[in-house]
């Protein structure tokens, strides 16, 4: 099969590192938390944090309702500081997520979270990147936390690509998950399944979120777009072969899902990924 796009159109400004996933291993426990009726997504993400007692983790906001809101979608950069950036902020009177994940972990010492979801707003389907001290709950939602102990995510600068952004830090010897950062250009399936062996896990669960220099599908098109922003839907598993949904958005609100395609789907600016063994 040929590539929906070479990778190549998209060269990052600084000097590619030398290792391309940064992973820790640590403990999962999974539980549902409340995030409260009028809070902001950030502080009641925080407080769950902060109850959970655990170092960093995955929030799946799945059905959460939300309103007033902002969000960014991807966009093209507009000088040689990165090779690709945000739209403009948009802003949503109501809207319900359909999926939706939110990485957690520490900026500058304070919780801090990345959120890719897609929901609905009236009749409008939207996808991009929530703005986390921009997005107020309407209601109140039961989510599940998968609080994660023994490594972290911790917002750091990235030469390779100029921005701030999360990277899996420490880490255990043993333990039920893998967290990790995957590096631009690391096509997304064969560096799952890296770690996946890596850990030595029979069986597993996958969550996250990251941005995608295009995408091919199993039996759906193609996201022909070097710059993107996706997450991984629930379904995403390894039982001795990777099973890997995808949801994807590009520039101009063009929204792709299907079973991705090994090979053909190398990492964009980032994706950041737990891995939790059944």
């Amino acid at each position: 099969m040929t590539p929906p796009i070479s990778r190549d159109l998209i060269r990052h400004p600084g000097p590619k590192r030398s290792d391309r996933i940064l992973s820790a291993r640590g403990t999962v426990t999974t539980r549902t938390v409340t995030l409260p009726r009028g809070s902001v997504l950030m502080q009641a993400v925080a407080q769950a944090m902060d109850d959970a007692g655990c170092d960093s983790g995955v929030m799946v906001l799945d059905g959460l309702r939300i309103g007033p809101y902002r969000y960014v979608m991807p966009g093209p950069s507009h000088d040689a500081d990165h090779a690709a950036w945000y739209s403009a902020p948009r802003d949503g009177g109501s809207g319900k997520i359909v999926f939706g994940t939110a990485i957690v972990g520490r900026r500058d010492g304070a919780w801090w979270l990345h959120c890719h979801a897609r929901w609905t707003d009236g009749d409008a389907t939207r996808m991009g990147h929530l703005l986390p001290d921009d997005v107020k709950l309407s209601e109140d939602a039961q989510v599940t936390l998968h609080a994660f102990k023994g490594g972290a995510f911790e917002v750091l600068h990235d030469a390779e690509t100029n921005f701030s952004i999360f990277h899996a830090m420490g880490g255990m010897a043993d333990g039920n998950a893998v967290i990790a950062k995957i590096n631009p250009h690391e096509d997304i399936s064969s560096a799952l399944e890296t770690l996946i062996h890596r850990a030595g896990f029979a069986r597993a669960n996958i969550h996250g979120i990251g941005s995608l220099i295009g995408a091919a599908f199993d039996g759906a098109p193609p996201m022909t777009s070097p710059i993107s922003e996706v997450l991984i839907p629930p379904g995403a598993i390894w039982n001795g072969a990777l099973h890997l949904p995808m949801e994807c958005v590009d520039p101009d609100n063009g929204q792709y899902a299907g079973l991705l395609t090994k090979g053909h789907a190398p990492v964009c600016v980032t994706f950041e990924v737990m891995i939790v063994a059944t």
